[in-house]
C-alpha cells in the first residue's frame, strides 16, 4: 500500500509542477500582449496566408519587414492582410505576439493566469495529503 501512495504521491506532485509552468508561460504571454514586458516594434505584413486546419481549426499567420528594420522579417499569428502595419512584441522564447492593450486584454492577461494557478493549489494540497498519508502522519485523514 505505502507503494501505492509514493507513486501518488510523485505523480501529484509533478502535475502541480506541471500547473505551476503553466501559469508561468500564461503570465508572460499575457504581459507581453499586453506591452508590459516586450519593447513592441511596427510590422509591415507583405504576406499573409491561412495555416492549420483539421480539428484545431486554422488562424492567419502574417510575415513582413520590420518597419526600420527592414532586413528582419517578423512572422506572427494575426489576423491581418497585406500591406497593414500592426504592432508585435517579441515574446522570451522567441515568437512574436501581436500588441493589444485594451481593457479585455488586461483582464485577460490577469485572470487567465489564476485557472493554472487554481489547479496548482488544489495539486499541491492533494500531493502533501498523499505524501502524509505515505509517511504515516496523516492517520486522522
Amino acid at each position: 500500500m505505502t507503494k501505492g501512495l509514493g507513486r501518488a504521491s510523485v505523480g501529484y506532485g509533478m502535475i502541480t509542477v506541471l500547473c505551476l509552468a503553466a501559469t508561468a508561460w500564461a503570465v508572460i504571454t499575457g504581459l507581453t500582449r499586453v506591452e508590459v514586458l516586450a519593447h513592441p516594434v511596427q510590422v509591415r505584413f507583405a504576406e499573409c496566408h491561412s495555416e492549420g486546419g483539421g480539428r484545431g481549426g486554422s488562424h492567419t499567420v502574417c510575415s513582413g519587414p520590420q518597419v526600420g528594420a527592414p532586413a528582419h522579417t517578423v512572422k506572427v499569428t494575426y489576423d491581418g492582410h497585406p500591406g497593414e502595419t500592426a504592432q508585435v512584441a517579441r515574446e522570451p522564447w522567441g515568437g512574436y505576439e501581436g500588441v493589444d492593450t485594451g481593457f479585455l486584454s488586461w483582464g485577460i492577461a490577469i485572470m487567465f493566469p489564476l485557472v493554472p494557478l487554481l489547479a496548482a493549489a488544489v495539486m499541491g494540497g492533494v500531493t502533501v495529503v498523499k505524501v502524509r498519508q505515505w509517511r504515516g502522519l496523516g492517520d486522522w485523514i
